[in-house]
């Protein structure tokens, strides 16, 4: 049973919060009898939880019945050459730091995922988003968002911006940065050794996902107090990196299938993230306990002066990080000119 099953019911949500078994959508889809054209699909996490795990299975379900069967190769390791890989894009930001603007920024000023979304289809984002992509070896594609106000999970209740100070946070990209200037020491790597750091003794506090994703990894029944929206409103999108070679080996018939792909599993997790939040929210109280607050007014206040601190860094990294800076500003201030008020 996949974690959609799970969403059905309210004790559903629950059993999804604490479940240790594998699901069967976690089990590979790929054979051992492979066709000489198979192409290689990796996530960064292991296969066992759902989650984002079960987001990657998903994906590589509907690119498997576009391209052929036995297609693909489905791998879940960090580290892997593959033609395509499914992971956060904040996961990209060590690569260069203008890849945040496409994860999603910190901060309150930032685009929702359905604004961002817009930016990359009608705004010039995808357009930016490839030349930066390009310079790395691969075609980017949205592919999946973990809605709006990412929790922050944590062992011991944090309200001011101080309780913050010393604690160890497993984050990425420019939340880090962020987490970072708040005082706390923020534990950075690849998705496979954050995945191991949620359940390592030392971790003070997580920044996972959505709530589906954090309950399917078991974080509420260890960190059970929820900062929702802590880091901002945004979230953060996930991406399908294709490599360039694969890409172009596309029929163009081809790459618009892909893309296809992409957009309906951005809408599927964006729809697992949001649609579900209330009913998950009370699943985890009833079954936990967990405490779900939201920022103080002088935290939301500190992270948003850092957070504009860190984009103005991340911006003037180059030429190519300022015009995709500009891009993402203006069509912000045009489409959303104010999504976001701290309380």
């Amino acid at each position: 049973m996949d974690r959609r099953d799970f969403l059905r019911t309210t004790g559903g949500l629950a059993a999804a919060a604490g479940c240790a078994a594998i699901p069967a959508a976690a089990q590979p889809v790929s054979t051992a009898d492979r066709s000489a054209k198979s192409r290689v699909f990796a996530c960064p996490w292991s296969a066992s939880p759902a989650g984002f795990a079960d987001d990657g299975h998903r994906l590589a379900r509907r690119l498997s019945m576009l391209l052929a069967p036995d297609a693909l190769d489905v791998r879940f390791a960090a580290s892997i050459q593959a033609d395509f890989v499914f992971s956060p894009v904040q996961s990209d930001v060590p690569l260069h730091p203008a890849f945040a603007f496409f994860a999603g920024l910190p901060g309150y000023d930032a685009l929702a995922p359905r604004e961002l979304e817009s930016w990359l289809l009608t705004g010039g984002g995808q357009e930016l988003w490839d030349e930066l992509g390009t310079r790395h070896g691969f075609k980017p594609l949205l592919a999946g968002h973990t809605g709006r106000d990412v929790v922050l999970w944590s062992r011991v209740r944090i309200e001011n911006p101080e309780d913050l100070v010393g604690l160890r946070v497993v984050a990425r990209g420019l939340d880090a940065e962020v987490v970072r200037a708040l005082g706390a020491v923020p534990i950075t790597g690849d998705d496979a050794q954050l995945e191991a750091a949620l359940v390592a003794e030392g971790t003070d506090a997580v920044i996972w996902g959505s709530l589906v994703h954090a309950s399917a990894s078991g974080i509420p029944s260890r960190f059970p107090f929820a900062l929702t929206g802590a880091l901002g409103a945004a979230g953060s999108a996930l991406v399908l990196r294709i490599g360039q070679a694969a890409w172009q080996d596309l029929t163009p018939a081809q790459q618009s299938a892909v893309a296809a792909a992409a957009a309906s599993e951005f809408t599927a997790s964006l729809a697992d993230a949001e649609a579900t939040r209330g009913v998950v929210e009370s699943a985890l109280t009833q079954r936990f306990g967990v405490t779900f607050a939201r920022p103080a007014r002088e935290f939301s206040e500190a992270v948003s002066r850092i957070a504009t601190a860190v984009i103005a860094h991340a911006a003037a990294h180059d030429p190519l990080a300022l015009r995709i800076n500009q891009s993402y500003t203006a069509y912000r201030r045009a489409v959303a000119p104010s999504p976001f008020t701290i309380a």
